[in-house]
């Protein structure tokens, strides 16, 4: 575990040590690498490879599994490069750095068009899951990683309660990067005339790296339609416990055929919803405020779901 509270002279060395800056392959050319380390500082655990006008991530099984991220059953990548996918545009430059107080690599990308996207590499790893999603940041021109959180005692030592990711603009200026921290899977279970036996199953899936995906299963038929997509913070108010996000799903899966395979469509939806805590611990509200109903009792209807953390 790194440590939870880091000194100003230490935070540094810490950095150093886990998420390296990127170096040039080839001044002649526009091709990035950078290595990613976790317990061993001679070996990568990551490469990350801007060439062939994509961006490349090689994955080392040797130096992952000692994290106990995944055991070698549920290890989800082949030992050559995967090619990162979803970018907006040809990767022009790239970082990939911990964000939060332990191993957790996060890769950031900034494409021609001016978009950043990320990607979480520890849901890459157990997951298979390659595509990076598109988070709002505009005027980024690179990236560093560095200290977070900071905060001083009372004899002024400034220390830092955890380690992240800055997109930087022409004037150097830093703008942190975000996780989503909150509850990642959310399920609500619909009876009918049977308590004991649901008939549908609405699931809320948000992923660190603001991926979303919305699933209704509807029981006893067994037919599932999955819409996925991604969302992004509107308003976050910690001391009131309510966070409001915005959302648009861009793909459709639908499984209500059970005599073919699923069909699979684009789509453009676009809506609001909130989230606040419950006076149960095991559950999380969920109001629809714009766009999908998500548990079909209508918008601005409060719902409350059940609550599990993943990656």
């Amino acid at each position: 575990m790194k440590h939870i509270y880091l000194a100003l002279s230490l935070a540094f060395l810490l950095f150093a040590s886990c998420g390296t800056n990127n170096q040039p392959v080839d001044e002649d050319t526009t091709e990035l690498s950078q290595d990613y380390v976790t317990i061993s500082d001679d070996q990568p655990a990551i490469t990350g490879e801007i060439k062939d006008g994509g961006l490349w991530l090689t994955f080392h099984k040797d130096q992952i599994l000692p994290v106990g991220i995944v055991d070698d059953d549920s290890y989800r990548l082949p030992d050559e490069p995967v090619k990162v996918e979803g970018l907006k545009g040809a990767p022009k430059n790239f970082i990939i750095a911990d964000m939060g107080q332990d191993y957790n690599p996060i890769l950031c990308v900034l494409t021609e068009e001016g978009k950043v996207q990320m990607l979480s590499l520890w849901n890459t790893v157990s997951t298979g899951d390659l595509e990076a999603t598109v988070i709002p940041m505009d005027n980024i021109v690179g990236f560093t990683d560095g200290p977070g959180g900071p905060w001083e005692d009372e004899d002024g030592t400034v220390f830092y309660d955890y380690v992240t990711i800055y997109g930087l603009d022409e004037e150097g200026n830093e703008y942190e990067v975000n996780e989503y921290t909150l509850y990642n899977w959310l399920k609500h279970y619909v009876y009918g005339d049977d308590p004991e036996w649901p008939t549908t199953l609405y699931t809320l899936n948000l992923s660190a790296d603001w991926k979303m995906r919305f699933v209704e299963e509807r029981l006893q038929e067994e037919a599932v339609v999955e819409k996925q997509g991604r969302f992004w913070p509107i308003a976050l108010d910690w001391d009131g416990m309510k966070f409001r996000y915005g959302y648009e799903l861009t793909r459709l899966i639908d499984a209500t055929d059970l005599s073919s395979d699923p069909k699979e469509s684009e789509i453009c939806e676009k809506g609001v919803f909130e989230l606040s805590y419950s006076d149960n611990p095991a559950y999380f509200v969920v109001n629809p405020i714009e766009g999908l109903d998500l548990t079909g009792q209508g918008l601005n209807q409060p719902v409350e779901f059940q609550a599990s953390v993943g990656y």
